[in-house]
């Protein structure tokens, strides 16, 4: 299969994870500036696919691809499955072994971290927990999640106390799992 991305994107990291972790056949070319321009190329038949595009933008974007069958999603690049496509595994479930495993998680940990909000560090406790609980409302804010839902978006927050949670796994990856991670995206 052949695939043309930007080198460094999430297209070509993925790529190469499938290529390098499981065996994939994946020869990967450089060239498209984003992933509109790869979707594009694909419906015109220039290239085979196209890793690393979210379920939810294929749904609220190309919605066609999916009614009319245009597409094959083989595996979700995920730390936790999305129903929706329910017969598509999640690549951890594809993984053997626990290194494997923490290679997997440690790629695959920026889609839950996709559009963080940050605060500086040393920020009060008090603060910290009005921002959120900001968060948090505004997530569960049933005309929000209308106005989302109209637009056909997903609404998926991970709430900060998770999110420290991966964090906290992430930094106690060991060392020679990060080396072998930098292997896996490395062409």
């Amino acid at each position: 299969m052949s695939r043309q991305f930007v080198a460094g994107s999430d297209p070509d990291i993925f790529a190469l994870m499938y290529k390098n972790v499981f065996g994939a056949k994946v020869k990967l070319v450089s060239g498209y500036p984003g992933t509109n321009d790869i979707t594009l190329a694909m419906e015109r038949g220039e290239v085979d696919g196209l890793c690393g595009i979210s379920w939810s933008t294929i749904k609220s974007r190309h919605a066609d691809w999916i009614r009319e069958h245009k597409i094959n999603v083989p595996v979700q690049a995920a730390l936790q499955k999305d129903p929706d496509p329910p017969d598509v595994p999640i690549a951890t479930d594809l993984a053997k072994g626990a290194e494997q495993t923490q290679i997997l998680k440690l790629l695959l940990a920026t889609q839950v971290l996709a559009r963080p909000f940050a605060a500086p560090p040393g920020m009060p406790a008090d603060r910290k927990a009005i921002i959120r609980k900001a968060f948090d409302d505004t997530m569960n804010d049933l005309e929000f999640r209308a106005k989302a839902s109209k637009l056909g978006l997903d609404v998926n927050p991970i709430s900060g106390s998770s999110i420290d949670a991966l964090l906290k796994d992430i930094y106690e990856t060991p060392k020679d799992v990060v080396a072998k991670v930098a292997k896996a995206i490395a062409e």
